[in-house]
């Protein structure tokens, strides 16, 4: 192996495991079309390792004296990918700028949330941008003005592309790459959907949760008053049951969450991204309800059958009716599958 020097500085990076014969593919096409100067959308389903399939061309960027930029709409996913990166590097001098906290504000490679763009025009040679599809980043002209002032060269990541970025590819201004395939090869589990009205609902909800409790379960709602309600209600039955919003969610819930002394969370939209967890179950409460939208569904089937070791998982869509948004999300995990070739 060749290592490139900066100073006193080596960039390069460590796995645990091997990449995937599709990973390692998307893996050098972005290290190709970066090399070229190129911007990249990668579409990659949830649970594919897009973080992984980036770690070739951050390391080329910063050994090339390049400063990268890794921006995320979400504070929560912006801080899991930090930790991870920075592991992944064994960096201690990677940058984080969250809200009213900075660390390495000046380093070569910079974790920031979209809010902080601003501060940081034409400073980067590569700027990353995950979840571009999520609030408060999509449709949002200002952050998207920010971010186009902030770098060089761009790499787009989603797993629901929206039609702007679609049509930048068929305008030959952004190069697509695409991976349909799981880091552990295994398909997406199949969201189901449940009917039922009135108190039935609540029956329906609690006959669920009695199945799937035995594993960690998240149950998510549409909104913070939603939440309490249910919160409230089903502390007469489970005593490890937690709500959490953005408002409260931290760090030591969720690591209360995954030692199991929480064992059911109810959670606003706050968690459809970025969290992984083992044995993770799901049920989606109204899921009919307007904040739930097709990219919304789907980015919350996408938690689920994350773990190399355990890939089953059972997503839940409890529905006063079924509308065509509940059926399509359902399509497109469907259509993942049948794209799933191996």
């Amino acid at each position: 192996m060749v290592y490139v020097y900066i100073g006193d500085i080596m960039y390069d990076y460590k796995l645990s495991f091997d990449l995937n014969k599709y990973q390692l593919n998307a893996s050098n096409d972005l290290l190709n079309h970066f090399k070229k100067g190129d911007d990249i959308l990668l579409e990659a389903v949830c649970g594919a390792g897009k973080t992984e399939m980036l770690l070739e061309t951050i390391k080329e960027a910063l050994n090339s004296n390049k400063k990268v930029g890794f921006a995320c709409p979400r504070k929560q996913l912006l801080i899991e990918l930090y930790e991870r990166i920075k592991e992944y590097f064994d960096l201690e001098t990677i940058g984080l700028v969250v809200g009213g906290y900075k660390c390495n504000e000046k380093s070569n490679f910079i974790f920031l949330t979209c809010h902080q763009l601003n501060k940081y025009h034409d400073f980067f040679d590569l700027l990353i941008i995950d979840e571009v599809d999520a609030f408060p980043f999509c449709d949002n002209i200002e952050l998207e003005n920010d971010a186009f002032l902030s770098a060089k060269q761009f790499i787009y990541l989603s797993a629901t592309v929206p039609r702007k970025y679609k049509r930048l590819v068929k305008e030959n201004k952004l190069c697509m790459i695409s991976n349909n395939y799981r880091h552990h090869l295994h398909q997406m589990p199949i969201p189901k959907i449940i009917q039922a009205k009135g108190f039935m609902q609540i029956i329906r909800l609690i006959n669920s949760i009695n199945r799937l409790k035995n594993n960690p379960l998240i149950i998510y709602v549409a909104t913070i008053k939603q939440g309490r309600r249910i919160e409230k209600m089903l502390k007469l039955f489970y005593k490890k049951i937690k709500f959490v919003s953005s408002k409260n969610l931290n760090e030591k819930i969720l690591q209360s969450f995954r030692n199991r002394d929480i064992e059911i969370l109810i959670s606003t939209t706050v968690l459809e991204r970025g969290i992984t967890l083992k044995k993770l179950n799901v049920i989606v409460y109204q899921a009919d309800s307007w904040i739930f939208d097709e990219a919304t569904l789907i980015q919350i089937c996408g938690r689920v059958g994350r773990d190399t070791n355990y890939y089953q998982g059972e997503i839940i869509f409890l529905v006063k009716k079924i509308s065509m948004i509940l059926l399509k999300s359902q399509e497109k995990v469907i259509k993942y599958n049948e794209m799933f070739d191996l």
